[in-house]
Protein backbone atom coordinates (compact mmCIF):
# COMPACT_ATOMS: atom_id res chain seq x y z
CA UNK A 1 0.00 0.00 0.00
CA UNK A 2 1.84 3.18 -1.27
CA UNK A 3 1.19 6.29 1.18
CA UNK A 4 0.00 8.87 -1.43
CA UNK A 5 -2.87 7.97 -4.08
CA UNK A 6 -1.95 9.02 -7.43
CA UNK A 7 -4.51 10.15 -10.02
CA UNK A 8 -3.94 11.46 -13.74
CA UNK A 9 -6.72 13.92 -14.95
CA UNK A 10 -6.37 15.20 -18.51
CA UNK A 11 -7.60 18.68 -19.90
CA UNK A 12 -9.08 17.99 -23.14
CA UNK A 13 -8.70 21.95 -24.31
CA UNK A 14 -5.01 21.52 -23.72
CA UNK A 15 -4.32 18.44 -24.23
CA UNK A 16 -1.69 18.41 -20.98
CA UNK A 17 -2.49 15.82 -18.26
CA UNK A 18 -2.10 16.78 -14.74
CA UNK A 19 -0.78 14.20 -11.93
CA UNK A 20 -2.42 14.77 -8.65
CA UNK A 21 -0.97 13.01 -5.24
CA UNK A 22 -3.33 12.53 -2.44
CA UNK A 23 -2.73 11.64 0.96
CA UNK A 24 -4.24 7.70 1.11
CA UNK A 25 -6.29 8.10 4.43
CA UNK A 26 -6.18 4.07 5.36
CA UNK A 27 -2.31 4.63 5.52
CA UNK A 28 -2.48 7.86 7.65
CA UNK A 29 -5.19 6.21 10.34
CA UNK A 30 -3.20 3.33 10.56
CA UNK A 31 -0.21 5.65 11.24
CA UNK A 32 -2.02 8.09 13.62
CA UNK A 33 -3.48 4.73 15.60
CA UNK A 34 -0.30 3.64 16.45
CA UNK A 35 0.85 6.95 17.29
CA UNK A 36 -1.95 6.95 19.37
CA UNK A 37 -1.23 3.49 21.20
CA UNK A 38 2.11 4.23 21.45
CA UNK A 39 1.51 7.38 23.21
CA UNK A 40 -1.16 5.76 25.56
CA UNK A 41 1.18 3.49 26.50
CA UNK A 42 4.30 5.78 27.22
CA UNK A 43 1.58 7.87 29.47
CA UNK A 44 0.29 4.82 31.45
CA UNK A 45 3.84 3.71 32.15
CA UNK A 46 4.70 7.65 33.54
CA UNK A 47 1.77 7.91 35.61
CA UNK A 48 2.43 4.38 37.05
CA UNK A 49 5.96 5.34 37.82
CA UNK A 50 5.21 8.60 39.64
CA UNK A 51 2.12 6.79 41.61
CA UNK A 52 4.94 4.47 42.92
CA UNK A 53 7.10 7.42 43.50
CA UNK A 54 4.40 9.29 45.34
CA UNK A 55 3.71 6.55 47.87
CA UNK A 56 7.48 5.76 48.50
CA UNK A 57 8.31 9.63 48.96
CA UNK A 58 4.85 9.43 51.49
CA UNK A 59 6.21 6.40 53.03
CA UNK A 60 9.68 8.03 53.88
CA UNK A 61 8.55 11.10 54.45
CA UNK A 62 6.09 9.37 57.62
CA UNK A 63 9.14 7.55 58.51
CA UNK A 64 11.12 10.67 58.62
CA UNK A 65 8.58 12.36 61.03
CA UNK A 66 8.26 9.35 63.34
CA UNK A 67 12.73 9.41 63.60
CA UNK A 68 12.21 12.88 63.89
CA UNK A 69 10.14 12.72 66.94
CA UNK A 70 12.02 9.71 68.41
CA UNK A 71 15.05 12.08 68.15
CA UNK A 72 13.21 14.98 70.08
CA UNK A 73 12.70 12.25 72.61
CA UNK A 74 16.21 10.89 73.02
CA UNK A 75 17.55 14.52 73.51
CA UNK A 76 14.76 15.57 76.09
CA UNK A 77 15.74 12.55 78.00
CA UNK A 78 19.48 13.24 77.61
CA UNK A 79 18.48 16.82 78.82
CA UNK A 80 16.64 15.15 81.98
CA UNK A 81 19.95 12.66 82.79
CA UNK A 82 22.73 15.64 82.34
CA UNK A 83 21.01 18.10 84.69
CA UNK A 84 22.80 19.42 87.56
CA UNK A 85 19.89 18.30 90.24
CA UNK A 86 19.63 14.74 88.53
CA UNK A 87 23.50 14.52 88.61
CA UNK A 88 23.50 15.58 92.52
CA UNK A 89 20.95 13.23 93.20
CA UNK A 90 22.40 10.47 91.65
CA UNK A 91 26.49 11.65 93.17
CA UNK A 92 24.32 11.87 97.03
CA UNK A 93 22.97 8.28 96.57
CA UNK A 94 26.90 7.10 96.03
CA UNK A 95 27.95 7.79 99.17
CA UNK A 96 31.26 9.18 98.60
CA UNK A 97 33.18 11.30 100.82
CA UNK A 98 33.93 14.95 99.42
CA UNK A 99 37.34 15.69 98.39
CA UNK A 100 39.34 17.83 101.13
CA UNK A 101 42.78 19.54 100.64
CA UNK A 102 44.82 17.12 98.25
CA UNK A 103 48.75 16.20 98.76
CA UNK A 104 50.65 14.96 96.94
CA UNK A 105 54.00 12.84 97.47
CA UNK A 106 57.58 13.53 95.70
CA UNK A 107 59.64 10.69 94.96
CA UNK A 108 63.31 10.92 94.08
CA UNK A 109 65.17 9.14 91.61
CA UNK A 110 67.50 7.43 94.25
CA UNK A 111 64.78 5.07 95.78
CA UNK A 112 63.61 2.28 94.40
CA UNK A 113 60.65 0.10 95.82
CA UNK A 114 61.34 -3.58 95.83
CA UNK A 115 59.07 -6.19 97.06
CA UNK A 116 60.88 -9.45 98.50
Amino acid sequence: MTAFIITKKSNYLTGQVKIERRLNLRFFNLIFGFLILILGTVQLVVVNDLAVKGFTIRELKTEAAKLESELLDREAQVMRMQAHQELNNKVSRLNMVAVGEVEYLTVNDNNVLAKK
